[in-house]
């Protein structure tokens, strides 16, 4: 019943053996009308391969009374992505930005953590930018003014940015939600 009031935005983060007990673990996360993380399902998987994720969404599919939710919020799991696309094909598909926004200090050390603007720079362009023009813009000035034209990582990133920044999903619903923190 609440998966019919509330599942148009799911959250989904499987913490395959992350968690303390060593168990691959899958909840299916929402959000009610109070702001209160509703669990729609969740599921103990064997591994992380597109098979089982196709079973898996299929399986919570059948059991939300084939109803498929508006928008699902994972992450980077080419195995999961595949899933989604074959299991649920009109679901919109977005990626954490949370965890997107974390890889930046690993796969960018050498300028995220110097003295410099960059961070500030990065976030503004992500979070403050509310025209598409005005994202591509500044992401061409950042890229240029830190000499990134090279960063495989950035280049990769930018290609599936409508997947993960603010300003491309402005006008889908996502009930105040770009992370997959409610499932973790």
């Amino acid at each position: 019943m609440s998966y019919q009031c509330f599942g148009d935005v799911v959250t989904f983060f499987p913490t395959y053996r992350t968690n303390k007990y060593d168990m691959p673990f899958a909840p299916f996360t929402g959000v009610n009308h109070h702001s209160q993380s509703i669990q729609f399902g969740c599921a103990l998987l064997q591994d992380e391969t597109e098979v089982t994720f196709m079973w898996l969404f299929q399986t919570w599919l059948d059991a939300m009374g084939g109803c498929n939710p508006t928008c699902i919020i994972t992450n980077q799991y080419p195995a999961m992505k595949a899933g989604i696309a074959k299991v649920l094909p009109y679901t919109h598909y977005r990626l954490c930005l949370w965890h997107i926004m974390k890889k930046f200090g690993e796969k960018l050390s050498h300028i995220y953590y110097k003295k410099s603007n960059f961070k500030k720079d990065m976030k503004g362009c992500i979070y403050y930018t509310y025209k598409v023009e005005d994202f591509e813009e500044k992401w061409e000035d950042i890229i240029v003014k830190y000499d990134l034209n090279s960063n495989k990582w950035l280049q990769d990133l930018y290609i599936i940015r409508e997947s993960w920044v603010p300003v491309y999903n402005r006008g889908l619903f996502f009930a105040g939600m770009n992370t997959t923190s409610r499932s973790e």
